[in-house]
Parts: structure tokens; sequence; C-alpha cells
């Protein structure tokens, strides 16, 4: 058993991620953006994970428009002690938002010099769709990842043939 715990996403969860050392150095985050994260505690749309009483990693969803979402994920060097379990964890609670939430686009996006982080979300199924210059508040390069939930837009067009992805 990996003993990690999922609670309810509450904000000072990311001021502790963000205050505390991150997962990469390629992601830590200036003290003038931590602002940012009081968006991001949307009932029962976000997530904490706990292992041996610390927070590892938070992540969530927040719908932009009728079934198209932005994900996210922070999370702090305690990552590492069980990387793969807890990326497990992250990906089945996000599948599960994504359909409790109907959504059919995911999308996120990522800093450039994030290799990791890109190789997240790739692991996650999303796709480049292309460099966002001067995106993050700080000015930083990001690269916007998505997923299509093809079988959503089957099942809502009533239609359960897949349509041919053009991506």
């Amino acid at each position: 058993m990996d003993n990690i715990n999922i609670i309810p996403f509450k904000k000072e969860h990311a001021h502790y991620i963000i205050s505390n050392p991150m997962n990469d150095p390629a992601i830590q985050i200036a003290p003038q953006f931590k602002k940012y994260a009081l968006f991001l505690e949307i009932p029962g749309m976000s997530f904490t994970a706990i292992k041996d009483g610390k927070i590892v990693v938070s992540g969530g969803i927040g719908i932009l428009w009728d079934n198209v979402a932005e994900g996210w994920v922070l999370a702090t060097n305690d990552i590492w002690k069980n990387p793969i379990s807890i990326a497990r964890h992250v990906k089945k609670k996000l599948d599960i938002l994504t359909k409790t939430y109907k959504v059919k686009r995911l999308q996120t996006a990522v800093k450039a010099d994030f290799v990791l982080g890109i190789k997240f979300a790739e692991w996650l199924g999303l796709k480049s769709e292309g460099l966002m210059k001067h995106y993050g508040p700080d000015g930083a390069d990001y690269i916007r990842f998505a997923k299509i939930y093809w079988y959503v837009i089957c099942r809502w067009s009533n239609n359960w043939t897949i349509p041919e992805k053009n991506s």
C-alpha cells in the first residue's frame, strides 16, 4: 500500500508547495506571483495528495467554458520519494475530474524549459499545440498542451463511431 491520501485542495496547500523547494528548479515561483495560487481552489475540482503527513502534490481543473478545462499540477521535492505512484494518483484523479465535468478538451501550459513537466504532460496523454511566447506571469515562454476526449464527443453526438482525429 502506498499510503497516499487524497484530500480537497486548499489555497494554503499551494502556498506550502511554492514556498518550499518544488520538484524542479525550472519552475520556482517568484514571491510576487504566489497570489495566483488563490484562484486554484475550486471546490470539487482540485485535490492534494499527502504522503507521510506532508503535502506532495496538488492539482485540478478549472472550467473555462462549456466542456473545456485548464488543468494544473504543483509538486514539492517530496514527489521524488514515490514518483510513479504519485503520478498515477494524479492521472487517476484528473481522469475522474474530466469525466465528472464532461470535459472534451483539457489543456495546460508548461514552462518551455521544464523538460520533466513536458514529459509528464505527454505521459498524461496531452499533445503539444505550440509555443506561447512571453505567456507566464514572469514573461517566460510556455508550451500549450491539450487532450481531446473523443469518447465524450461521440457520446454527446449519440454517434458511437470515433470521429477521425485531425491532430
